[in-house]
């Protein structure tokens, strides 16, 4: 699972992502936490069960309109290969595809970070903040907890969500991290300003999962 995050971010790209992060903290209570997966699904075990499926009944149907009853019962079991060759193509390319449509996606994406999110330790004062990468999908989440989405507007997080996004696609993850972390500290800055008393909850370091 950790294959493709180690192709997108070397060593000095989680120190760089960990110190934005602690640097955006110095001035705020809240704590953000970072969250890398190569992927939140398996499509292409999706798309090769559905092909499967597809082949074994085009071959069975071929198979039924091909028999021949002559002192016996013969099956045309080069027809119902090809047959099967077909649908195997028609699964993946069809169904397979109709599984793996952009809405779905952003669901299991979704789902993901809510279960990373109801993981992590809570924070004294309610104030974390997950951001969610997965890069099969070229999709963030960002999940809010209580007191922060009291106070901050729920469509606000399409901001940063969409700054990440973009950098995956341009092949510029890490930049999009820190810039996104930037982004969230300065908005946490202003409704959750850095208590006297405030330690470090959660590690700065993004952790693959």
């Amino acid at each position: 699972m950790a294959d493709l995050v180690n192709r997108c971010f070397s060593e000095p790209d989680f120190e760089a992502i960990k110190n934005a992060v602690a640097d955006c903290e110095l001035r705020t209570s809240g704590e953000i936490v970072i969250r890398l997966s190569s992927r939140s699904h398996n499509w292409l075990l999706d798309r090769l069960i559905a092909a499967s499926i597809v082949s074994v009944l085009a071959m069975a149907v071929s198979l039924w309109f091909t028999r021949e009853h002559n002192w016996g019962v013969y099956y045309d079991f080069t027809q119902a290969t090809l047959w099967a060759v077909v649908g195997f193509a028609a699964g993946f390319f069809g169904i397979g595809g109709f599984l793996c449509t952009p809405a779905r996606r952003r669901r299991v994406v979704w789902e993901r970070a809510l279960k990373l999110f109801s993981a992590l330790t809570p924070t004294r004062d309610s104030t974390g903040v997950l951001i969610f990468v997965s890069l099969a999908e070229k999709s963030a989440v960002i999940v809010a907890d209580k007191q922060i989405a009291s106070k901050v507007d729920a469509a606000y997080w399409d901001h940063p969500q969409s700054i990440i996004q973009k950098s995956i696609i341009e092949n510029r993850h890490s930049e999009g991290i820190i810039s996104a972390v930037r982004e969230i500290g300065a908005k946490l800055s202003e409704h959750f300003p850095r208590r006297a008393d405030d330690i470090n909850e959660q590690p700065d370091r993004p952790e693959i999962v």
